[in-house]
């Protein structure tokens, strides 16, 4: 470090952050089984609003009427992931929607990428910059309700300071 340089203006980061598209497309590879190879390019569209609730609601057409918490938790998984899979993934070929149901492995292999492609969407992994991994990316307080929280302290709180 040179202090004879403090007082100067540190160099601007040319730094930005690359931006994922709401739509993607991804390659799949899958050995089926019966020996059969199959590939296919899936276009992965992050989901609106509105898709996002019909995503809850397919998850529970899956789970065939009965209550959620009487499945088992794999079975939950296997749910939510299929009903994320039909409404992200925008044109599932044939060998696709049979094998997808079958194969644990196929289903949440392509699970798995069409989550990263919503983490990387909302830049759920960065913070406030590419340099701040710690930063939120979302900030939502009141000076009103942080100044409520302060005088609320409870009897067991205030013994234990």
């Amino acid at each position: 470090m040179d202090l004879r340089t403090l007082t100067q203006e540190t160099p601007k980061s040319d730094e930005t952050v690359k931006l994922i598209p709401r739509e993607i497309t991804l390659s799949l590879n899958y050995l089926a089984p019966t020996g059969e190879r199959y590939s296919a390019a899936l276009v992965s569209r992050v989901p609106n609003g509105d898709e996002r609730m019909q995503i809850e609601r397919r998850a529970s057409i899956l789970a065939g009427g009965v209550q959620w918490e009487s499945l088992s938790e794999y079975a939950r998984l296997r749910c939510a992931a299929l009903a994320l899979i039909s409404v992200q993934v925008r044109n599932i070929p044939d060998w696709l929607n049979q094998w997808i149901t079958e194969d644990d492995d196929l289903l949440f292999a392509v699970r798995g990428e069409v989550e990263r492609h919503n983490v990387a969407w909302f830049r759920s992994a960065l913070g406030e910059s590419a340099t701040d991994a710690t930063a939120s990316r979302v900030s939502c307080t009141s000076s009103e309700l942080a100044s409520f929280d302060a005088e609320r302290v409870r009897p067991s709180e205030t013994n234990a300071q």
